[in-house]
């Protein structure tokens, strides 16, 4: 007897996988990112971002590090994963997040663009007003597996992700004559306790560091931040009190790097290890050899639409 095949679109498969991990600079990219080809046009990345879904939204590749998306407050059961449908404000985008475990935990290396005076104040859900988090609002975001953009109404901000497996791909459009500002906060996660972080400037566009915390586990991540514009400024801190150096090992470091006001795009590459810091320089020269912003996500593309292709069973008969 001859074998039976049976052929399948497996859906449902596809979004599993796709939501549990999956240029030059002068000139403008005007690629329309509001909709996705092919298979991935059906993938809806914000279903389970509300009620008690715990998913994450973001960007990411199937079974990938970085898990690349935006962090609300955290406040309580429905924010696991750091972001919920329900909110309007965004304190950064972080490079790990949980998806759908009903536990809280990750949400290292947070980075936040914002302009004006340098603030260190993540700011509370009431009252942002004296720190550097952002109101938005769900007609300016766009999520999609392989990228992910979101405006910022406190800065006049668009903040643009995409991700390889180990890399996350920022790219930040500033309001002119404004100054830039980044800031990277390795005492913020998503409802865990960082227990020691570090930071330090390697020259005028590279950073390293480290966050070791404790959560619903102790894990330790360690990054390499590369910048295609360089630095005019780079401030240390403890918490919210100035240090002075250009490294710094403590409980709760944070750093702000400033890119001046003439500034319009600023493109950021961090990369992730479990390693060591030259690790994630090294996955970064590996995954993402250029600063073509749209060419890497498309370059993530076959990758979910992989997980999205026909699967052929063969049945023999016993």
């Amino acid at each position: 007897m001859e074998p039976m095949k049976l052929t399948s679109r497996f859906f449902s498969f596809c979004l599993l996988a796709l939501a549990t991990g999956f240029v030059s600079c002068s000139q403008s990219d005007r690629t329309d990112y509001s909709k996705s080809d092919g298979l991935l046009q059906y993938v809806d990345p914000y279903i389970g971002s509300g009620f008690h879904g715990h998913v994450f939204v973001g960007t990411s590749t199937p079974f990938g590090m970085v898990q690349l998306g935006p962090s609300n407050i955290q406040k309580g059961w429905d924010w696991c994963s750091g972001y919920h449908y329900s909110d309007s404000i965004v304190i950064g985008f972080a490079h790990t997040h949980l998806n759908g475990t009903g536990g809280t935990d990750l949400g290292d290396i947070l980075l936040m663009p914002y302009t004006g005076k340098i603030r260190t104040e993540r700011g509370e859900q009431k009252n942002i007003g004296n720190g550097y988090a952002s109101f938005y609002s769900h007609d300016h975001e766009i999520a999609r597996p392989e990228y992910y953009s979101l405006f910022l109404d406190s800065y006049n901000i668009k903040a643009e992700l995409t991700a390889t497996d180990r890399v996350g791909f920022h790219r930040y459009t500033f309001p002119q004559n404004e100054e830039a500002r980044v800031m990277i906060d390795l005492k913020e996660g998503n409802g865990d306790r960082a227990i020691n972080t570090y930071l330090k400037q390697v020259d005028a566009c590279t950073l390293e560091g480290y966050r070791f915390s404790k959560g619903w586990s102790t894990h330790k991540v360690f990054f390499t931040l590369k910048s295609n514009t360089p630095f005019t400024g780079f401030a240390l801190f403890d918490d919210n009190e100035p240090k002075e150096g250009t490294a710094l090992e403590a409980p709760s470091v944070k750093g702000v790097v400033s890119f001046g006001k003439q500034v319009k795009e600023v493109m950021l590459k961090v990369g992730l290890s479990s390693v060591s810091c030259e690790h994630a320089a090294e996955h970064i020269r590996l995954e993402i050899k250029d600063w073509d912003f749209g060419k890497t996500v498309k370059e993530a593309y076959p990758l979910p639409i992989f997980f999205c292709s026909p699967l052929s069973v063969r049945i023999f008969p016993v």
